[in-house]
């Protein structure tokens, strides 16, 4: 019998989910006799294409400091300086061109994004340093500039856009799947103790074996 997969929306460029992702690590962790886990790409701002202006650096400074407030996540100074474009498509590409390299989860390599991204200021929508991280993190380099410039990835990414906003705007999010069927447990912000009893609960409200 297939065990009930439990899937985190997410996203390398989210602030929330950077806020969440050690609950992420520890529900993973506190979970692994109980459930399968794997994460779903959401996509934040994909549709933008021009610099972040200096009012949106001010907002975002401030959604970086609720982030913190509940979740004692750290930021580093900011955004990467100059033109850098919000959009996180090509970080979500890359985390997709890694699933299909490595034949598993891509969950250390979301965390890696997301710790150069929020911690020092990288610019990971670049794709030479994709690319770079890609490789640091074991990638054959052949292998993953071939996934991640495939349209096909591009393709199942986009599909994952949809499929996570099926549920819910919210990201984090996270979803459960039993036997193919999905549902949604949480939307926004969650620890791991109330993650998995939220989990487990709505298991219990399917009537899954």
């Amino acid at each position: 019998m297939s065990r009930v997969s439990v899937i985190f929306v997410t996203d390398p460029m989210c602030s929330w989910c950077w806020g969440m992702a050690p609950e992420i690590e520890r529900a993973r962790r506190d979970g692994a006799a109980e459930f399968d886990f794997d994460c779903l790409l959401g996509g934040i701002n994909v549709g933008s294409s021009g610099p972040v202006s200096d009012f949106a650096r001010a907002r975002l400074a401030d959604v970086w400091r609720r982030v913190v407030s509940v979740t004692q996540a750290h930021f580093g100074s900011g955004l990467p300086p100059g033109d850098f474009v919000y959009n996180s498509v090509p970080a979500c590409v890359a985390v997709e061109a890694m699933r299909e390299v490595t034949a598993a989860p891509p969950f250390e390599f979301v965390h890696r994004l997301q710790t150069r991204f929020f911690t020092e200021g990288v610019d990971v929508g670049n794709e030479l340093v994709l690319i770079r991280e890609a490789v640091a993190a074991g990638a054959d380099e052949s292998r993953f500039v071939g996934a991640f410039r495939s349209p096909a990835t591009l393709a199942r990414v986009r599909a994952g856009f949809e499929l996570a906003k099926a549920f819910t705007s919210a990201l984090p999010s996270v979803q459960v799947d039993v036997a193919g069927k999905r549902g949604l447990v949480a939307g926004g912000y969650v620890d791991a103790p109330t993650l998995l009893e939220s989990v487990r609960g709505y298991l219990r409200r399917v009537g899954a074996p």
